[in-house]
């Protein structure tokens, strides 16, 4: 046989069968093309599920968000009825509320089952209940990165395509090394070979090593194929999948489930409302039983009353109204409300109207004024108020999403418990005091105490709205009167005796606030006030002043004197009866020479009289 034919001959042989390495390394590059599908089709799936959450949620989020304000104002109201009645319910039973006892360890952790001595994990621990002995996981991510960094260095590109392509490798090595993501450098080797070094090591040992390396990619891959199980099965796919079937029929999920929130929300707000006026009977209950209770307390020795117990003083749910404190310098929280409240009033102004609110109702102590009483009235009143600030939410809206500051709860004024919108805490009442004074917040303050008057028709201007309160007279005497906010004209009169509380409460703020103004007038050393609406109080004229003394005190007290024969002086002596009394300085009332009785003995006369007015 010649060369050419042995030659051949060879080159017709069979290639040698693979060998165990040869073979495991076939499943070791087929279990990398499936990872790499895999990672495919997670990045994808992930990507897809990820974008339209999103849009759902920017669609969406808004309405969600008033869904939950408006269910949690409900939860937050029915906690609050439920609280009242069950501390009525022990004031009148007189058993003390039970004490929970707080155990402020902290709660020791489950306990685990015990690792065998050769560092395994119990069963049921790894994959599948398998479990091999690895080492450390930071000492693996650690020497894996650095084997990669060694692989990938610049300096051993061939090539400028190469460097960049090492570059962006290296950037992804950076990336899962960061997060700490040993399966995403375990993947990174394996497709850049460096997963373990084969260099110098025997057949067996080789296939040992690839075996293991093929056992960790089943691992991966296994892991993988649940997360992308997962993102399929999970609620946003199966949202995503409900938006792609409303669309091919030609709906739209989006525009349908806003539409349901809304009207879920609008549910959620007329319960709130509903809720709002069940909440203030429980209030007046727990009064009720309150006094009820106070009227039985067991006298015992010579020191008078001793009640054993309060469930007032025993629950956190009614706090100390802001009115009966003692009055100390403001906090920083409060000051930090002042603050806030200045720069609320030109960006949202309803949150200091709804502030303003919270406040006058604390201010009116025992009795909250009458415009606010009610839930209905309180709705009402905050319907007409923000009807002036474009963009203001209606009431239910607004306390469903209260500022930081505010809180719906329950109060005790006066003995009287109250349930509504207040102060989160009695402190922050010194800073609506501070804010106050300043004008932004003042502006919107007098619009609301303004809108706090009782709803009356004038008959003279015919106007018709909420009536402004003021004292007619003060100082000697104590007169309220109702005066039409148009006009001024004096739709009532009416004399309180007592402790003011109720909208009569509030006549500090409203002189404060410039709704209404005050002249002062000394008779015989005693300065006797006569408030009327600012407008009046300029055109004022020592005549009408000394009719107004003459109206309300002179006539009736049945003074044998006539209105003439009083004088209205100011720093210059006595004033003309057309001269405007304002800007003329201290004024005093005196009784002209010869009318039969002196300043002095007029003010003993009225005092005499105005003291035995109610006397039997």
């Amino acid at each position: 046989m010649s060369p050419r034919e042995r030659a051949l001959g060879l080159a017709r042989l069979p290639a040698p069968p693979p060998g165990p390495a040869d073979l495991a390394e076939a499943r070791l590059r087929a279990l990398l093309d499936e990872i790499g599908a895999l990672d495919r089709e997670l990045e994808a799936c992930s990507a897809e599920l990820a974008a339209f959450a999103h849009r759902w949620e920017r669609a969406l989020g808004d309405a969600f968000a008033e869904l939950a304000a408006a269910e949690r104002l409900v939860r937050t109201l029915q906690a609050l009825e439920d609280g009242l009645a069950a501390l009525a319910e022990r004031l009148r039973s007189g058993a003390p509320p039970e004490r929970a006892r707080r155990d402020r360890r902290a709660p020791a952790p489950p306990p685990a089952e015990p690792w065998d001595a050769g560092g395994r994990a119990p069963a049921g621990a790894g994959d599948d209940g398998e479990v091999e002995p690895l080492e450390d996981e930071a000492a693996a991510l650690k020497r894996l990165y650095r084997r990669l960094a060694r692989l990938l260095h610049p300096d051993l590109a061939r090539d400028a395509g190469e460097e960049a392509r090492r570059s962006d490798l290296m950037a992804r090595v950076n990336a899962a090394y960061a997060r700490g993501d040993l399966a995403g450098l375990q993947v990174l080797a394996e497709r850049l070979g460096a997963g373990e070094a084969v260099d110098g090591i025997d057949e067996a040992e080789r296939l040992a090593r690839i075996e293991r390396r093929v056992e960790t990619l089943r691992r991966i891959a296994a892991s993988l194929a649940r997360e992308r199980d997962r993102l399929r099965a999970s609620d946003t796919e199966r949202l995503r999948a409900e938006a792609e079937r409303r669309r091919a029929a030609g709906g739209d999920l989006v525009d349908e489930t806003r539409a349901e929130l809304a009207a879920d929300a609008e549910a959620a707000r007329a319960d709130a409302r509903a809720r709002l006026p069940r909440a203030a009977a429980a209030a007046a209950e727990l009064s009720r039983a309150r006094r009820k209770a106070m009227d039985g307390i067991e006298r015992r020795g010579p020191t008078g009353a001793r009640r054993a117990f309060d469930a007032l003083g025993e629950s956190a749910l009614v706090r100390q109204g802001a009115a009966r404190l003692e009055r100390r310098s403001a906090s920083p929280e409060a000051r930090a409300l002042a603050r806030a409240l200045e720069d609320a009033a030109r960006a949202a102004p309803w949150e200091v109207a709804l502030t303003c609110l919270a406040f006058f109702a604390e201010e009116g102590g025992r009795r909250v004024p009458e415009a606010i009483a009610t839930a209905e009235a309180l709705e009402a009143r905050w319907d007409a108020l923000r009807a002036g600030w474009p963009g203001a939410p209606d009431l239910a809206r607004m306390l469903a999403r209260l500022p930081a500051h505010l809180v719906v709860g329950a109060r005790e004024g006066g003995g009287e418990i109250h349930a509504g919108v207040q102060l989160a805490a009695a402190d922050l009442a010194a800073g609506v005091r501070i804010a106050l004074d300043r004008p932004a917040v003042a502006n919107v303050a007098r619009a609301v105490l303004a809108a706090l008057g009782p709803e009356e028709a004038c008959p003279r201007c015919r106007a018709r709205g909420p009536a402004r309160h003021l004292y007619r007279t003060r100082g000697l005497d104590a007169l309220h009167g109702i005066a039409c906010a148009a006009c001024g004209a004096v739709l009532r009169s009416y004399w309180r005796y007592g402790e003011v509380d109720g909208l009569e409460a509030l006549a500090p703020h409203a002189l404060r606030l410039g709704l209404v103004a005050e002249v002062t007038a000394a008779l015989a050393g005693t300065a006797i006030g006569f408030q009327l609406l600012p407008d009046e109080a300029e055109a004022l004229t020592a005549g009408r002043l000394r009719g107004r003394f003459a109206e309300l005190y002179l006539a009736p007290c049945e003074v044998d004197l006539a209105p003439e024969a009083v004088e209205v002086r100011g720093e210059d002596g006595p004033l003309g009866k057309g001269a405007r009394v304002r800007a003329r300085g201290p004024l005093r009332l005196a009784v002209a020479d010869g009318a039969g009785m002196t300043a002095e003995e007029l003010l003993e006369l009225l005092r005499s009289r105005i003291e035995r007015r109610f006397r039997p």
